[in-house]
């Protein structure tokens, strides 16, 4: 009686329970019940399967639109594997990722069809456009479908599901090939912890293609909640459809939060929100802010590689009931495993577990079911990060005397200067307590005497003003004097990828050009 795990299953219980709840609204677009939306995934998988593409991968770059979400469920229920695309990529790397993951067909949204429409044909990829001018042609495919259920068809729950590349920030990007376990147990636990149900309303603020929405793309539908899509991310936009649609959960980097609560742009919010951040480690500052607007932030921390979601900032009843300058700081921690992640652990270099002091260093490591299968036509760099038997994450981290985990860097973003580890991440913290910042990224910067020390890439909110003196005495209020920065550098805005993460090589790039450390 065993049947494959998949989250292919979810969408299946939410279609037969919840016929007429609302399951998708696009603003400005429209919207569907559940089974409205079940015949679009039936006909989408009948279509890809009509025209001989069963079996074989087929990507999509599309923004967060109802067509794009539509792929998530229709292309995996026609036996094939899904390659969600990066929508801020050039064309010459959309060539690269197509090729690698030997792509057949290309599901792409009108608003990026001039990305790719001589990208893919050169490679002989048969290209479906979505919505816009291509919205009665792609509506006349669907149609032309039976729109009865149809069985799911994984055979072997550890098939790849999806294949999601890496940023490929200082090398050609990785091809992440998640399982229908994988994948499944991962939305399972976003369930849980974000505590959703049919009342709920979901709003896609995060990059659906990034590592598949963090579970989103599957996720609600399993209780009957209602997607909201939101193709462009901005505060305002956010915010109407918070207010319109009466959001209850998103998800975003931390970069997302800091638009939130932004003072030219915020609004407090009628009833509390859930609010699951992750991406790169978010300041407690951030957390405050949110908390004052009406969200309630908790803290995930994982990698595309471990489906994503591995760590959560979980707290006690009591800790619950801190005031916020107390729970605040808990929060910006990474955690504890998550139940379904397996073991994660931090080890040192001997890949053993380090003291639980709070202080000694160590590479976050995880080995579990939501490790991925492995890099798409990569063996040497699977091999490398899965050597020991550990998926290393390359996160920089302590283990507190409670066993909460914390990040205190990437292996390449810690600034060595004279001997001494200075930690990026809690010199930003610090940044950000300044009531004038709204973004700090720190990286190392070429020191003639400490060979490197931390320079400091602020953009301020609007109408704020602050000198590098000042963010110095700040920052010496609460650190020790070798870890402020040596030198500040302002901008309007500072360089992130689509799903929210600062470039930090890019900004070390521009201290580094024609030296030796570069962006390793």
């Amino acid at each position: 009686m065993k049947t494959p795990l998949t989250p292919l299953d979810l969408v299946r219980r939410g279609l037969n329970l919840y016929p007429n709840n609302v399951a998708v609204i696009e603003p400005h677009g429209p919207q569907f019940t559940y089974r409205e939306w079940g015949a679009r995934v039936y006909r989408l998988a009948r279509a890809v399967q009509a025209a001989g593409y069963s079996g074989k991968h087929v990507a999509v770059l599309a923004p967060n639109t109802h067509g794009g979400l539509l792929t998530y469920a229709g292309v995996p229920w026609a036996g094939s594997v899904l390659v969600p695309l990066n929508t801020r990529l050039t064309p010459e790397e959309y060539a690269f990722q197509l090729r690698h993951a030997e792509v057949s067909l290309l599901l792409v949204d009108h608003t990026l069809y001039e990305k790719v429409h001589g990208v893919a044909p050169a490679l002989g990829i048969e290209v479906w456009g979505m919505g816009g001018e291509f919205d009665h042609e792609f509506e006349a495919r669907l149609s032309a479908q039976d729109d009865s259920p149809l069985p799911i068809p994984v055979q072997d729950e550890d098939d790849t599901i999806t294949i999601n590349f890496t940023s490929g920030t200082t090398s050609d990007p990785k091809g992440v090939m998640l399982t229908h376990r994988n994948t499944l147990l991962n939305a399972i636990e976003t369930l849980y912890y974000f505590k959703a149900d049919s009342d709920s309303v979901y709003l896609h603020t995060l990059p659906d293609f990034h590592a598949n929405g963090w579970g989103g793309v599957w996720s609600p539908f399993g209780v009957g909640a209602t997607h909201v899509t939101l193709p462009a991310v901005r505060a305002d936009a956010a915010y109407d459809a918070i207010e319109q649609y009466g959001v209850t959960h998103l998800c975003a980097a931390p970069t997302v939060l800091s638009m939130l609560t932004d003072p030219k742009s915020s609004r407090k919010v009628e009833r509390q929100i859930r609010v699951a951040t992750a991406g790169s480690p978010p300041h407690a500052r951030t957390i405050a802010d949110m908390n004052n607007l009406g969200f309630h932030v908790i803290q995930v921390y994982g990698l595309t590689e471990v489906s994503p979601l591995i760590t959560v900032a979980e707290l006690s009843a009591e800790q619950e009931h801190l005031p916020i300058e107390r729970r605040a700081p808990l929060i910006a921690k990474q955690g504890f495993e998550m139940i379904l992640a397996g073991e994660v652990d931090v080890l040192d270099e001997q890949m053993r577990p380090v003291p639980h002091d709070g202080e000694t260093l160590g590479e976050i490591m995880v080995r579990g079911n939501l490790v991925m299968k492995g890099y798409y036509r990569n063996p040497e760099a699977t091999e490398k990060a899965l050597a020991g038997g550990w998926f290393h994450t390359g996160d920089v981290a302590v283990t507190h005397s409670d066993g909460r985990v914390e990040i205190r860097d990437r292996n390449k973003d810690v600034i060595i200067s004279g001997g001494e580890n200075i930690s990026s991440v809690e010199v930003e913290g610090v940044l950000y307590a300044h009531p004038a910042v709204r973004e700090a990224v720190v990286v190392a910067m070429p020191d003639e005497k400490w060979g490197e020390v931390p320079c400091a890439f602020i953009a301020l909110h609007e109408g704020k003003e602050v000198t590098p003196e000042e963010l110095t005495q700040h920052v010496r209020g609460h650190l020790a004097g070798f870890k402020s920065p040596k030198h500040y550098e302002f901008r309007d805005d500072l360089p992130k990828t689509a799903s929210g993460k600062f470039q930090k090589f890019i900004l070390r790039a521009e201290l580094w050009q024609g030296k030796a450390r570069g962006v390793n």
